[in-house]
């Protein structure tokens, strides 16, 4: 039953072993080109999703700095500096805006957050916005002018309202947008691992492709080596021996396939010559 198989699987002639031999060689060469350019893919989209999220974190950490730096402008214009209900309209409306704009950024920027380590810098940041908007929203609707209005014990002003009120929230916020802002490139740091990983594993089927290719053509070397110059150079010397000085050409050099076939024919060749 083995001998059947082996004659089955075994090849007989040189010329398919070598064509063998040089297709497997390509297919190797294809498998891992194809691997290699797969898993570069992958690195080359996981690239693109990783700078995605830096710059959408980036462009969110900046909307809020915005709104909360457009939102205290408008609150110093009309705390501090005052004037006209004409002149001060402008930056109501301001404070609204900012007002809805921040709150957005925030929601944006704690949903994106909850799922990972620093989820509490997000839910520190989403108080610390909510109660500066609730803190300007007072001021827009007036209830800080009542309470200011009625303290005459103190005789506080709108002025002493906003250092002792208003920008302390204004400093919590923007201390939790940079710890925002630090925490989300932070999070980027498993997918930069993962990143690598993959970039690993689009070169390690080259490597392991030219370590076995360099197996195969040692072997086929020596193959080529042994079963074929070997034998036609021990051929070509008996026969030149033979032509020279008539000496008997050697039947027994080891060869086989199509080497063998001639050496039958150049034996058979001398024999008829010697009749």
């Amino acid at each position: 039953m083995f001998n059947r198989l082996k004659k089955v699987f075994t090849i007989s002639s040189i010329r398919r072993r070598i064509q063998l031999a040089f297709m497997s060689i390509i297919l190797l060469l294809f498998f891992s080109g194809a691997m290699s350019l797969f898993e570069l893919e992958r690195v080359s989209h996981d690239t693109a999703e990783i700078l995605l999220a830096s710059k959408q974190s980036t462009d969110l950490a900046g909307e809020m700095i915005s709104a909360l730096n457009e939102q205290n402008d408008a609150v110093i214009s009309m705390a501090v500096i005052g004037g006209s209900l004409r002149d001060i309209a402008p930056h109501y409306r301001k404070c609204e805006e900012s007002i809805s704009r921040l709150a957005a950024a925030s929601e944006e920027a704690h949903i994106r957050m909850r799922n990972t380590d620093h989820a509490d810098v997000t839910d520190s940041l989403i108080v610390y916005t909510e109660r500066i908007n609730s803190l300007t929203q007072s001021y827009i609707d007036g209830e800080v002018h009542s309470i200011i209005a009625s303290d005459t014990l103190s005789r506080k002003t709108t002025y002493l309202w906003y250092v002792d009120s208003y920008k302390p929230e204004y400093m919590n916020v923007s201390s939790q947008i940079i710890k925002y802002m630090t925490g989300s490139e932070t999070t980027l740091g498993p997918d930069v691992n993962r990143l690598s990983h993959t970039a690993r594993r689009a070169v390690t089927p080259v490597f392991l492709s030219l370590v076995v290719m360099i197996i195969v053509v040692l072997m086929f070397y020596y193959f080529i080596h042994h079963y074929l110059i070997k034998p036609i150079v021990r051929i070509n010397d008996d026969l030149g021996d033979f032509l020279r000085y008539r000496t008997n050409f050697d039947s027994n050099i080891a060869c086989r396939d199509e080497i063998a076939t001639l050496r039958d024919r150049i034996i058979i060749l001398i024999q008829k010559l010697r009749q």
